[in-house]
């Protein structure tokens, strides 16, 4: 915004006479300011109208000449210099350095004074700006009405209305949409750091000024859900108006993209209540099946449960959210001892997996995730018991594996936080007297008790299994009474020695020291 030589130099009542750079007089003034000193050039910062009588002009013509070239380097719009005081008329040696520096130079006559034009460059200052604001105004409507159309229909007005290119970017730096379609346009750093994965999570506001052009760039914002950024590129300076446009653009498509997730806030609020009644078993199964079904959830082939434990499960059960939304499913979650528990339906491997690999990829920390068995709608409280189980286990692993409840087939108690530790107490008790013999012997007592466990008491197939003679398998377990001091006639001691080998990290345990027993 500024006021043109060539309107100034219209003003009748001003007086002004063009004596240089006539071909220059579309530049614009930022200001007019009256300054009397030799080189006044510590004080110009640009696109002034620099006033003067010439007070402290340089009295030989080189120094007019050099006092024209330090104005002409420091930026200034014009010269206007008056005359009737310390000179009668404008020296010739100043009119011709301006010429040939290009540089505006006008004469004020003695009747105009200063204030004068300092006071028409102002109030044309004060009406462009009334200008703006009215015209963003009118602009503000139109977008405004174009938002009902879509975040496209926004982008257009702001590129056309600005004669700038726009492009509307996700939290992934994906363009969602742009005007003109296609258009290449400069690509400042700005830009590029506004394309990188996960720059919606940054400042609010960007602008990048250089060579190639500007950019200013504002976050798409509702409250802590930004929904990507907004950016304006142009090969000119921006203006005041084009940050006011850019910003309520920003709102109205903010406004647009939240509409729907405002909604769907609500649904999952209210599924999330109903699933609590369902892990409660408060809600009977004909009307949970009711509930459902109108909701659009499938449960003719029965549900699962899914838990993710570990990190936050608010966030959570937001990604698992777009999930639900690419499928055409209602999420039905909430938060249960510090989990993230889902409904899913049927068997529920396929999405339990795709979850686990995708969206729950992307949190950090990564939670640890346990499916349940496919039940019925009146056994949800058990599915949430089998699923807990299985994430238990899966956070033992150290692992980030999805972990089907159906997997832990004879290692619950070994995997479960409550009883895993009680155990490793038990192989402690049972199992260390036999592992310091067979260090101490190079005895082999460990895996013969396995194998005679496993194996029912068989002698002739647990042998088999050890690839020794029975009559050697029987003199180990007669060692094996003797040291432990138990009856292994008594189902009762085979099943406690069993869970205690299963406990114990001996060659055979996995990296989390469970052991994985066979089935004969």
């Amino acid at each position: 915004m500024g006021v043109s030589l060539n309107w100034l130099t219209r003003r009748r009542e001003l007086g002004l006479t063009v004596l240089a750079g006539r071909s220059a007089l579309d530049r614009e003034v930022a200001w007019a300011h009256s300054i009397e000193l030799a080189d006044p050039t510590p004080w110009l910062s640009g696109g002034e109208l620099l006033l003067t009588t010439g007070l402290r002009l340089p009295g030989t013509p080189a120094g007019q000449r050099a006092y024209v070239a330090r104005l002409a380097g420091s930026g200034v719009a014009a010269v206007a210099f008056g005359t009737g005081l310390s000179h009668a008329r404008v020296p010739a040696a100043l009119v011709e350095a301006a010429e040939e520096a290009g540089l505006p130079l006008l004469e004020i006559p003695l009747p105009t004074p200063f204030v004068a034009i300092t006071k028409a460059v102002m109030e044309r200052l004060a009406e462009q700006s009334y200008e703006g604001v009215v015209h963003a105004s009118r602009i503000q409507l139109r977008m405004t009405r174009a938002a009902l159309r879509g975040a496209q229909a926004v982008v257009r007005e702001l590129a056309v209305s600005t004669g700038t290119q726009v492009l509307y970017m996700d939290g992934e730096g994906a363009v969602r949409a742009s005007h003109p379609p296609g258009s290449a346009g400069p690509e400042p750093v700005v830009l590029a750091e506004l394309r990188a994965p996960g720059a919606g999570d940054g400042a609010s506001a960007a602008v990048s000024t250089g060579p190639q052009g500007s950019v200013a760039a504002q976050q798409v914002r509702v409250g802590p859900r930004a929904h990507g950024r907004l950016a304006l590129v142009t090969g000119r300076e921006l203006t005041a108006v084009d940050h006011l446009l850019l910003g309520h653009a920003a709102s109205l498509i903010a406004l647009h993209e939240e509409k729907p997730l405002r909604l769907m806030d609500e649904q999952h609020h209210v599924n999330g209540l109903f699933l609590r009644m369902l892990l409660d078993g408060t809600v009977s199964a004909p009307t949970a099946r009711a509930h459902l079904t109108e909701a659009g959830f499938p449960v003719r082939d029965g549900i699962s449960v899914l838990v993710l434990r570990g990190g936050s499960p608010r966030r959570a059960l937001d990604a698992a959210g777009s999930d639900f939304a690419e499928r055409g499913l209602p999420r039905f979650g909430t938060v249960r001892g510090g989990c993230a528990v889902l409904l899913l339906p049927g068997d529920g491997s396929a999405q339990a997996r795709a979850l686990t690999d995708g969206a729950a990829a992307r949190l950090r920390p990564r939670p640890h995730a346990g499916l349940s068995d496919t039940h019925g709608l009146d056994a949800v409280p058990q599915a949430l018991r089998e699923a807990a189980n299985a994430a238990a286990a899966a956070e033992a692993r150290s692992g980030h594996e999805l972990v089907p409840f159906a997997s832990l087939a004879g290692q619950v108690l070994v995997t479960a936080p409550e009883t895993r530790g009680l155990l490793r107490e038990l192989s402690a008790v049972r199992i260390a007297p036999l592992a310091d013999y067979d260090r101490e012997h190079g005895t082999d007592l460990i895996a013969s008790l396995r194998a005679f466990l496993e194996h029912h008491g068989q002698w002739g197939a647990a042998a088999t299994s050890l690839g020794v003679h029975r009559h050697t398998l029987h003199s180990r377990v007669d060692r094996i009474r003797a040291l432990l001091d138990v009856d292994l006639g008594s189902a009762h001691v085979r099943a406690e020695l069993l869970l205690a080998l299963s406990a114990w990290p001996g060659e055979n345990a996995d990296a989390d020291g469970v052991v994985r027993t066979s089935r004969p």
